[in-house]
């Protein structure tokens, strides 16, 4: 058994997890404000900064939060939720936006050298990403019992899973083809989407989602989360038949909004999780 001193230890790393969920995307936001004003105009989405002079901080916030969905350890659909959205946030960073239409203007040597490269991060990842499952399964720290919680975890545990193997044809496909990669950007960005829909859905209340209630008494503002989610991705098209050509940034950037409210509401729900009847320190 841990002792007091390591639990609490254990709790501060959870703490500063959370905290950079938060954190690391500034820096990305910071790089566009000064991007905006030094050149007075915004991107038409937030991937095509990718090919802009935010690249490496796009690239280094996406790498790091992905890690940090997959370290971040929840109740069972979150933690399979969230390891997901971290698997997908991975190749929305190394895959780049409108890659064909890149490919397109570059010589044929530049053009090899590039899709080498994509090619040589998906295969990286993927086996990175393997050995993640491996050694999850030595350790039985896979979700495949613990989302047998209900019908409900049933279900969105299956249809996730159907989604993962789907997306991981499709890049297996796009990187031996090796021609545009397309559909991979994007399929990933909705990916990460839904993954993260569904890790909040799992704070609606502990019945049928998790074995304990997690909303922290307050389920509403989670709902309330999930249909800004929705309305968002509403409004996107719409907005786009309006004839707003930053539709797609403002939508992506409403979608960022709301992750980082949900965790500012998890920061502040288990920053002290030693008092209560489900303390931690207390089991």
């Amino acid at each position: 058994m841990a002792s007091t001193t390591q639990r609490f230890q254990g709790l501060d790393t959870l703490r500063y997890v959370r905290l950079m969920l938060l954190v690391v995307p500034l820096l990305l936001v910071v790089a566009i404000v000064i991007y905006g004003i030094v050149n007075h105009r915004i991107e038409d989405s937030l991937s095509s900064y990718y090919l802009g002079p935010a690249r490496d901080l796009f690239v280094a916030m996406l790498v790091t939060t992905g890690a940090l969905l997959v370290v971040y350890s929840g109740e069972a659909l979150e933690d399979y939720a969230l390891n997901l959205a971290g698997f997908y946030a991975m190749f929305v960073a190394l895959v780049p936006t409108k890659l064909g239409e890149t490919l397109s203007t570059l010589p044929p040597d530049d053009q090899s050298k590039l899709i080498l490269s994509v090619r040589v991060a998906i295969i990286a990842v993927l086996v990175v990403s393997a050995a993640f499952v491996w050694l999850g399964l030595k350790t039985s720290r896979t979700p495949h019992t613990a989302l047998m919680h209900s019908k409900l975890t049933k279900i969105l545990g299956l249809f996730s899973t159907g989604l993962l193997v789907a997306f991981i044809v499709l890049l297996l496909w796009r990187a031996f083809e090796g021609k545009t990669f397309a559909w991979v950007h994007a399929s990933a960005a909705f990916l990460l989407i839904f993954s993260m829909g569904i890790a909040i859905a799992s704070h609606l209340g502990h019945v049928p989602m998790c074995h304990e209630d997690t909303s922290g008494g307050k389920p509403n503002r989670y709902r309330i989360i999930l249909g800004l989610m929705a309305l968002g991705l509403i409004a996107w098209p719409i907005l786009l038949i309006a004839g707003v050509e930053e539709a797609l940034f403002i939508v992506e950037w409403f979608q960022i909004s709301l992750f980082a409210y949900f965790w500012y509401l998890e920061s502040r729900r288990l920053w002290d999780p030693t008092t209560g009847p489900n303390s931690l320190i207390s089991r």
